[in-house]
């Protein structure tokens, strides 16, 4: 209740104002002041809707404008969308020479669907639907103004042939952007100068426009002024007049809903101004008593609007008009003047300086005529070649669009023709498939005499079929049972192999230590001679336990049961173990020696596996280096450990270097072995994340590369 009556003290506030016939900005300071105390007083959104509007039209335009793009978001928390697109409308005509914002605008119309509403009338959601694109479109015709307006010629140029194409050869079929793609030509042909071309397009603009919903106010005004603008400048007196009385019953009936939302305070004085300005500019078609109308009208507004009484110092267009109407021409000489000393008139300055001259005629003002004469004759010449130029550009324009219509009706022709020699192939095909047909009738007519045939041929194949499908079903059980026998056999296989290992392991170790008491108890004399013995009894033994750990490795791994323990282990220390654990085989005058260049790293791995596939490249390089070096080395590539194992015996063949990984290989028939040992390692090495190769680029003995994953 409170609320209702600050607003009821705004209203009389406004009529005490209007009384007064002069609206300053001082009062409207008076008003958003009281408006501003209203608004702290609302509880709700849409409480505050209405005072927001009536701030946003007193307030000035960019303090305006912030209270707008707030308003936008109240109505929204409202659920008034009709109110939020009003505002979006608005902010658009005053974010016009901003087109980053106008976009910004648009996308915010993409939240709402064509039926956001909760109503069921199906007169309602078309309201709902057809102001939505009312919207988009107006947000949409104000970016054409400014892309015209702020593009250069060449791009100009460009856009305009760019529209040409579309609306002769593919022209939407939406009315909407119908509209908007007729208004984009038409705001690039304003700057282009192009009027007789853009008074046809107008008019075609005028026609789409028509057929809008009568709801449809605010894109009929923004059609109706620059209808009128385009029209005046063309010399086409009567449309301009149609175009600007319609625009005055425009804001007629923008006022009347603003009053009817509680908005008395919008004001569209400067734009009744500016149409009555226009009315008096045609003063030679006028009658007496309209000039003395609209003289009047414009001096009210004049007197009591701010805006117009600003556009009216600088430029005195009502005075300059109605005495020219009545051939005042002293009073109109000075007002001309006075109107051409303002950059405002520049837009006019032709036109002006032909009523200075006549005036200056008139009134015999010599120096004034010789003056306003040859800066006419200036402008005139500048016109005259600027509308040679529009003409060129018109006429190249006109013979644009000719050639890409003579080209689309080509086109056409062309397509038409094609459709009519697609039709005749359809036709014999369709002929040939209709033969086809015939012929299957006849062929399954025959075919169908042999059904009975056929259907007792297939019951015997049933038959046979049932009788093969249980014996199929019986072999089935059989081979699973012989699977099932299999794996038993393979997993007694895998026992046996475990347990023989750990059973012939224990003896072997009875051997060699029984091999050594016995050299201990021997006297001096046959303790050489024994010593030899036993040496050679350890390495047969030692032999012995590395074929039964080869085989145990190969079961362990085959049925994926070895254990992986992964720590932080020292790679120094490691291949030191290693070299030690390899040194007693090495023959007589062979150097076994580590790569001192190998860096100092720890790496996270298995050491026992790693020690396993180690200790077997470098038995293996023992067995088969007679003489000179073996050297294990190691080194970091990138993101992973690379292992060398470098001897310079007999070699490997490169031919073999994936031979020698297959199982029980052996090149050398007499070197003790299994054959096992390169299997094992290179499978611990993947099962590591690595892998062991030959390097075949090397040829003075062998070499192998044993690389790991850094982590």
């Amino acid at each position: 209740m409170k609320l209702k009556g600050y607003i009821v003290a705004l209203l009389l506030l406004t009529g005490v104002l209007n009384s007064a016939a002069v609206v300053t900005r001082d009062s409207n300071s008076a008003i958003s002041d009281s408006l501003y105390s209203c608004l702290e007083k609302a509880t709700t959104p849409s409480d505050s809707l209405v005072i927001m509007g009536n701030l946003f039209d007193v307030l000035p335009r960019d303090t305006g404008t912030e209270v707008g793009r707030e308003m936008f978001d109240v109505a929204n928390r409202a659920g008034d969308s009709s109110a939020a697109l009003s505002m979006l409308r608005n902010l658009a005509n005053r974010y016009m020479r901003n087109d980053s914002m106008l976009v910004e605008l648009y996308n915010l119309t993409l939240r709402y669907t064509d039926e956001k509403t909760t109503s069921h009338d199906p007169g309602t959601i078309k309201a709902k639907a057809d102001e939505l694109m009312e919207t988009r479109t107006f947000i949409r015709l104000t970016r054409n103004m400014h892309q015209a307006r702020y593009a250069d010629e060449e791009k100009r140029d460009e856009l305009l042939h760019d529209l040409l194409r579309t609306n002769t050869l593919t022209p939407p079929s939406n009315l909407y952007d119908q509209i908007v793609l007729v208004h984009a030509m038409c705001t690039l042909l304003v700057q282009m100068g192009s009027n007789e071309l853009l008074a046809s397009y107008i008019d075609s603009l005028g026609k789409l426009i028509d057929q809008l919903p009568q709801s449809a106010i605010s894109l009929r005004n923004a059609f109706n002024v620059h209808a009128a603008v385009i029209y005046a400048d063309n010399g086409q007196y009567e449309k301009s007049m149609q175009s600007d009385l319609k625009m005055l019953k425009g804001i007629e009936d923008l006022e009347a809903m603003y009053r009817k939302n509680g908005r008395p305070f919008r004001n569209f004085d400067a734009n009744r101004y500016l149409i009555y300005c226009r009315f008096l500019s045609n003063f030679p078609m006028l009658a007496p008593h309209e000039v003395e109308k609209y003289y009047n009208l414009a001096k009210e507004l004049v007197d009591r609007d701010f805006t117009s009484s600003e556009t009216y110092a600088q430029f005195p267009a009502p005075e300059i008009y109605y005495n020219l109407a009545y051939k005042n021409y002293g009073k109109a000489l000075g007002y001309i003047k006075k109107a051409l000393a303002n950059p405002y008139a520049d837009f006019h300055r032709r036109k002006l300086l032909k009523y200075e001259i006549e005036c200056a005629e008139a009134v015999g003002d010599s120096q004034t005529l010789l003056e306003a004469s040859r800066e006419y004759n200036k402008l005139l010449e500048k016109h005259i070649a600027e509308r040679l130029d529009e003409k060129y550009r018109e006429l190249q324009i006109v013979y644009d669009t000719y050639d890409m219509r003579n080209n689309y009706n080509r086109l056409q022709m062309e397509k038409q023709t094609s459709e009519a020699k697609l039709m005749r192939s359809i036709m014999i095909i369709s002929i040939a498939a209709v033969v086809v047909l015939l012929i299957l009738v006849i062929i399954l007519f025959r075919l169908n005499r042999g059904k009975r045939a056929l259907v007792q041929t297939l019951d015997e194949s049933n038959k046979a079929l049932r009788t093969e499908s249980e014996n199929l079903e019986k072999s089935r059980k059989e081979l699973l049972q012989a699977r099932d026998m299999a794996q038993k056999a393979n997993n007694l296989k895998s026992d046996f192999i475990k347990n023989m290992s750990y059973e012939v392991n224990a003896p072997l170790k009875a051997i060699n230590e029984y091999s050594k008491l016995i050299v201990d108890c021997a006297d001096a004399s046959n303790r050489k001679y024994l010593e030899r013995f036993t040496s050679l009894v350890e390495l047969n033994s030692e032999l012995l336990t590395t074929i039964v750990e080869d085989v145990l490795h190969i079961s362990e791994l085959d049925s994926a049961s070895m254990p992986v323990h992964n720590r932080s282990t020292d790679l120094r220390s490691l291949c030191t173990a290693v070299l030690d654990g390899v040194r007693h085989r090495v023959n007589p005058g062979v150097a076994l020696q580590f790569d001192t260049a190998s860096p100092a790293i720890s790496l996270f791995t298995d050491p026992q596996r790693v020690h396993q596939i180690l200790l077997n490249l470098l038995t293996n390089a023992a067995k088969f280096t007679p003489s000179g070096s073996i050297t294990l080395g190691y080194k970091v590539e990138n993101d992973k450990v690379v292992f060398c194992v470098t001897d310079t015996g007999i070699g490997i063949k490169a031919d073999k270097k994936d031979v020698i990984f297959d199982r029980f290989v052996k090149l050398d028939k007499q070197t003790q072995g299994s054959g096992l040992g390169l299997t094992i390692s290179r499978m611990i090495a993947r099962m590591l994340g690595g892998d062991v190769e030959l390097d075949t680029s090397y040829n003075r003995g062998a070499r192998f590369i044993f690389t790991l994953p850094k982590k």
